[in-house]
């Protein structure tokens, strides 16, 4: 049996894929990763696609000329198998998919995307052996199905890998930290705006993403001397960003369906080194967070100030390590129950 990955990005931005990989290669089942060189940085290879632009953003066209890179791997190689990852390449292949994979492929949902409007993604939903989630927010926009099986964006197997949860805070100035893609430039703005040089708080945004240079001219603009903007960092540093922060900002607007839905990689890392959350109430992220007490969900950033002080003051630590185990717990459930799906859809003839 062969495998064919199809992926529609960098490996550099697909970590996910590599939940897969562990399995193919316990179980010595041999595969190849077709992938999107969209930024021109990895190695040419036969089944490593490259356009002449660099950058994540790509349209329509683009997409139909990595599909034709895509059906020309696929017949010189014969694969028994696919799994397919996103949306977009779900609806550019979706008459191979039901012609030639009927039954025979996976699809991997890590967001929204509009191109669902073009196609009913439910007679995919029915050929395929089942579908893959990122989170189970993603079924207020997808159609009633009993083939949706999460996996997670963690690694953590084992409830020994979490970091102890300590109710000792900065008392001198409250980290509250932004670690990961910086987005969502209207809400950090105010947030910016109500926390201005408050003595007691500091924040830190640590990552790369379109917005660095907004912030960054906000700060100077109007003269904001307790937070700054680091950038990019390198995947050895992040521990330590979690370590030396008090609280973990996932503030996002509720207008738009991944934001609502999705779950970021944030939430893992912050409960997995005991971090509390910091967000606003209007989406499943916040749902989770409330359900598993893992920080705190405010209904606006009117008093967010206040609220955050009071949160530190009446910190419950038993309640916050209680709310981490019931997390980790059904993650670590509904990540086996992802690998015995993957293990039985290999199996299968």
């Amino acid at each position: 049996m062969k495998i064919a990955l199809i992926c529609p990005s960098n490996k550099l931005y697909m970590p996910y894929v590599k939940n897969y990989e562990h399995i193919l290669m316990e179980q010595k089942i041999d595969y190849d990763m077709v992938n999107w060189d969209r930024f021109q940085m990895e190695e040419e290879s036969r089944n490593t696609y490259r356009d002449e632009k660099a950058g994540h953003q790509r349209g329509f066209f683009d997409y139909l000329k990595y599909k034709r890179f895509i059906i020309q791997r696929l017949n010189n190689q014969k694969y028994d198998k696919l799994i397919i990852f996103g949306i977009q390449l779900t609806y550019f292949l979706k008459e191979t998919l039901l012609e030639s994979f009927n039954g025979k492929f996976i699809v991997d949902i890590r967001d929204y995307n509009k191109i669902l409007h073009f196609f009913d993604i439910g007679k995919i939903i029915e050929a395929s052996d089942h579908i893959v989630l990122s989170s189970s927010g993603y079924k207020k926009w997808l159609p009633k199905s009993d083939k949706y099986v999460i996996n997670h964006n963690t690694q953590i197997t084992s409830m020994i890998e979490m970091m102890p949860a300590r109710a000792v805070f900065s008392k001198e100035k409250l980290s509250l930290t932004n670690i990961g893609a910086t987005r969502d430039y209207k809400v950090n703005r105010k947030l910016l705006y109500k926390l201005k040089n408050k003595d007691h708080f500091h924040l830190n945004y640590h990552g790369d993403g379109e917005i660095n240079a907004l912030l960054k001219r906000y700060l100077n603009e109007n003269q904001i001397t307790n937070a700054s903007v680091t950038g990019r960092y390198t995947a050895e540093e992040e521990a330590s960003f979690y370590e030396n922060s008090d609280l973990i900002n996932v503030f996002r607007l509720n207008n738009s369906i991944n934001n609502r839905t999705a779950l970021p990689n944030r939430l893992y890392k912050a409960a997995l080194y005991g971090k509390p959350l910091v967000t606003l109430k209007g989406s499943y992220l916040a749902e989770q967070i409330l359900t598993y007490q893992l920080g705190i969900v405010a209904d606006t950033l009117k008093n967010i100030d206040q609220l955050i002080i009071e949160y530190i003051r009446d910190f419950d630590l038993q309640a916050y390590r209680q709310g981490r185990i019931d997390f980790f717990s059904k993650v670590i459930e509904e990540n086996m129950i992802f690998k015995n799906n993957v293990l039985t859809f290999l199996d299968r003839q």
